[in-house]
Order: C-alpha cells, then structure tokens, then sequence
C-alpha cells in the first residue's frame, strides 16, 4: 500500500516531477550558452572547461551534506536551500563582470544544489516499495523533458542577449522555490526512523550499486564530452543535427521512465531490469566503437537512451530498498556526488581518449566500463540476495 491516500499521492508526486522538470529545465538552458558566454570574458577551452568543473566539484564534496541534512531538517529545507542558492548563482552569472564571478556563481550552484538527491528521497518517502519505481521513472522522465526543453529555450532566447535565458533561468529557480514552500508538504517520519549511521555505513548498504553507477556513467559521460566531435568529423553533423539527436534521445527516455519503467520492472524485477538496461547500453556503445553507416549510429544512440532509461531508475528503487529510510537522503546524496566524481574524471579521460587516441577510443573504453558495471553488479547482487536468503533471521 502507498505511504499516502491515491489523492494525495498523486498530488506529492506530481510536484515532485514538477520541481525537477523546472529546476532542470533551468540547467538545460545554461549549460549550451556558458561556452559562448564565457568566451565575452575572454575565456579559454581551458578555462571554459573549468567552468563547468567549477560546478562539478562543490557538488562533488557537499551533495552528502545536503542529502544528509534532509534526513535529520527535512527535504522541504534542503531543497529551499538548493533552490535559494541557483536563484542567487544564476543572477550572479548574469550580471558577473568578469570571468571570476562565473565560477563563484557556478561554485555556489553546485555546492548547495542537491536537488535530485533530496526529491528522489521525497519520492521514497511517500511511495510504498511496489510503487516506488513508477514514482522514481516519473522523476527520471520530468529530468529528461528538462533537458530537452532547456537547451531550446536557452538557443532561441540567446538572440536577445545571453543574458536573457540566464534571468530566465534565475527566475525558474524563484518560482520553483515558492512551489516548495507553499505546496510541497514535508513526508511524515517516524522517530525510530530518524536514527541515523555515518556515510561509510551507507555506502555499504549499497555499495554494489554505487560501484556500478560510478562505472556505467564514466561510460556516459564520454559520450556527452565527445557526440558533438564524433559526428562532426565523422558524419559532418553541425550542432543543429547534435542538438535534435540529443533531444530525440532525451525525449524517448523521458517516454519509458514516465509510461514504461514501471511496467517492466513488475514483469522482469528490478535487478533484471538493470541488467537489461546494461547490456543494451555496452551493445550501443559497441556499435559506436566502429566507422558504421549513420542510421547505425542513430539506432545506436536510441539503443543508449533505452539502456539508461531502464537501468537508471531500477537501480535507485534498489537503493531505496536496500538502504534504511532513514538514511534516503544521504544515499541519494552519495549517488549526486558519485556523479559530480564521474563527470570530473570522464570529461578529462575521454577529451583524452578522442584527441590523442581516436574518435571510437572513448566508446570502447565506454564498452569495458559497463562491463565492468554489469559484471560488479550481477555477482555482487546475486551473492547479496543468496546472503539473505541463508541468513537464519529470514
């Protein structure tokens, strides 16, 4: 049974989504005209890309912090503070005059933004374990439609000025920050459930999944690095044909997060789930590792999009379960900052990989990263469940 009334449910988890589509939707929008802003102050490829490590390593060190502090606070003031702190990172961002302030406006987003971290836990807190993953797949699709709709919002309202979509996105943040304050009501816990354990404890509940998660988006990350890249030396696409494909991609995942995930999941299981969406993604990659006609490619990239579409909420159902609640939000918090250290490391290997290697190096490297993910997670999963099985307590 839910943790909620079916009204009351539904209305949780559509803010919920709601929240997440705005407040990606405002990431969506900064992230294909920073490049372009950054180069007025004079901005090198370098330091453009320091720029968005700017962002990466505050989330990095402090996404456990804020998760942690919606465990012991509660969500509804962990995500005041995150959206506080993008409303007032995107009206520095605008109005910076010089290349400094971009990366303390930056710095200042990602290290008190844990947002997908604390609205996954909110969705654990008011879902029952059976509709966890629909309530999980929503969030996913609600990301996904924000990243789409970003980038477009952002490229068209550049014409007027970069400045323009930057207030814009300042003022997403704003009214996103009033819906939580007015609307979100703060889940119900219990006092038992509030003993809490430090984030080595944690991370041991599942660390399998960690280790997997860590693997499989060093793999993916590769890929947003370098897409552009690829298929311009190869293919010669501009960024138009880059931007739709993209689009496209984030548009069927959204579809299988919001309609599909939950449907799977009940026939095949999550852990299944996560393995099917693992092979599919190393099968993409695979087929991106070779000079291929371009309809493989575009069969590859929709490949991708169905791997990560399944694999990706599966495996944070499993976290939820495998994690006491009163601990959800530091493990999700684990989860945003085990990506801001993948999206570090994989910007600089696969850059790497392309210019000194070739263009296929990072999707076959890709390959094995996945493989690795797959492998940890099938033996550590199915030892994991024998352990409970033979355990005397059970």
């Amino acid at each position: 049974m839910s943790r909620m009334p079916g009204n009351h449910l539904r209305i949780s988890l559509f803010l919920a989504a709601l929240n997440a589509f705005v407040d990606f939707l405002g990431i969506g929008i900064i992230i294909p005209i920073a490049p372009f802003y950054s180069e007025k102050f004079g901005a090198t490829p370098f330091e453009i890309a320091l720029l968005f490590t700017s962002y990466s390593v505050p989330q990095l060190l402090l996404s456990p912090f804020w998760g942690k502090l919606s465990d012991v606070r509660g969500r509804r003031l962990a995500l005041t503070v995150g959206l506080s702190g993008e409303t007032i990172a995107y009206f520095v961002f605008a109005f910076s005059p010089s290349l400094p302030f971009l990366y303390v406006s930056r710095a200042i987003a990602g290290g008190l933004s844990a947002n997908f971290a604390v609205l996954s836990s909110y969705v654990s807190d008011v879902t029952s374990e059976e509709r966890r993953i629909r309530g999980l797949g929503l969030l996913g699709a609600a990301t996904g439609l924000g990243f789409v709709f970003g980038p477009i919002i952002g490229g068209t309202l550049s014409i007027y000025g970069y400045r323009v979509p930057i207030l814009l996105a300042s003022a997403l943040s704003l009214a996103n920050l009033v819906l939580v304050r007015l609307f979100l009501a703060e889940p119900m816990r219990s006092g038992v459930e509030r003993q809490r354990v430090g984030f080595r404890k944690v991370f041991s509940y599942a660390n399998y999944v960690y280790v997997t998660g860590l693997l499989v988006n060093l793999a993916f990350v590769g890929m947003q690095v370098t897409l552009a890249l690829y298929g311009q030396r190869l293919y010669h696409w501009g960024s138009f044909q880059v931007g739709l494909i993209l689009g496209l991609v984030g548009l069927e995942g959204a579809l299988i997060q919001g309609m599909l995930i939950h449907r799977v999941t009940r026939r095949l299981g999550e852990k299944l789930t996560v393995v099917v969406g693992l092979i599919a993604f190393a099968t993409s990659y695979a087929m991106l590792s070779a000079q291929v006609p371009q309809v493989i490619v575009f069969l590859a990239l929709s490949l991708l999009g169905v791997g990560l579409s399944l694999s990706q909420p599966a495996a944070n159902s499993m976290i939820t379960k495998l994690v006491p609640r009163s601990d959800q939000g530091a493990a999700f918090g684990l989860v945003q900052s085990l990506t801001s250290l993948s999206n570090i490391l994989g910007q600089v290997f696969a850059g790497a990989l392309f210019n000194y290697v070739s263009p296929f190096a990072p999707y076959t490297a890709g390959v094995f990263f996945v493989a690795c993910g797959l492998f940890v997670f099938s033996f550590y999963a199915n030892r994991r469940t024998q352990t409970m099985l033979d355990s005397p307590l059970r």
